[in-house]
């Protein structure tokens, strides 16, 4: 069954960055479920729509750059794209100004997004867990989660680190975006906060040596966050 295309009336944002990708991908019963469409497209127009005002961008600047042009149609890349965006967006409610993407085709290994806040610049890689990823069977969903995000980590420091020293940032935090269902209901504070640990504790790997903070940004929309001691100056 094709997903249904949005109502330019009602959803001129969707239209503009989702037309081409449903023409591609009529078929992403992950991203679009046949049962929540149309009028599941509220949600998209909400995320574009924040997003660009708390970018201060415009809609043909932001589909200028690669990798918020969808129409090939590759659902990884939205769902990543779209989790740069929905950091953005909390970025703003969370009282950050400046909030800006990295200009991208630099020789350094680059993060997603800058802001300040506090006279403090910060930098955020931002990694989308997508919800056609699937966790290691026979794990526990906490025990999940920590092996996905082992497998970023090691190159989001590296991204973190080169943009933090490049762009002159105070602190780097890294964002995870977690578009699992399971971990998004029944993981609480304390479960996050054990991922952190273990990552802080991950054997010679040090997985968080020169990162500030880890956030997780869950699929209903609530935020985790942890700062060590140096970047909680932000929390003020």
């Amino acid at each position: 069954m094709s997903i249904p295309s949005p109502d330019p009336a009602k959803y001129s944002l969707c239209v503009y960055f989702l037309l081409g990708y449903l023409k591609t991908n009529p078929n992403d019963a992950e991203n679009f479920p046949p049962d929540q469409f149309p009028d599941g497209f509220f949600r998209y127009e909400a995320v574009f729509h924040d997003a660009l005002f708390h970018l201060k961008m415009t809609k043909e600047d932001l589909r200028a750059r690669q990798e918020f042009n969808f129409d090939s149609g590759d659902a990884n890349n939205l769902e990543s794209a779209i989790g740069v965006l929905r950091a953005a967006i909390h970025l703003g409610q969370a009282k950050f100004s400046e909030i800006t993407l990295i200009k991208s085709k630099q020789k350094w290994p680059e993060a997603d997004l800058t802001a300040k806040k506090n006279d403090r610049k910060v930098c955020f890689e931002v990694k989308t867990i997508t919800k056609g990823s699937k966790g290691k069977k026979g794990h526990f969903f906490k025990d999940q989660l920590y092996e996905k995000i082992k497998e970023s980590i090691a190159k989001a420091r590296k991204q973190l680190t080169a943009s933090a020293t490049n762009l002159n940032c105070d602190f780097t935090i890294y964002t995870c975006v977690v578009n699992w269902f399971s971990q998004t209901i029944y993981l609480n504070q304390s479960d996050y906060q054990s991922i952190v640990n273990r990552l802080e504790d991950h054997g010679e790997e040090k997985s968080l040596e020169g990162v500030d903070g880890v956030w997780f940004i869950l699929k209903n929309g609530n935020v985790h966050g942890f700062l060590n001691e140096r970047a909680k100056v932000l929390d003020t």
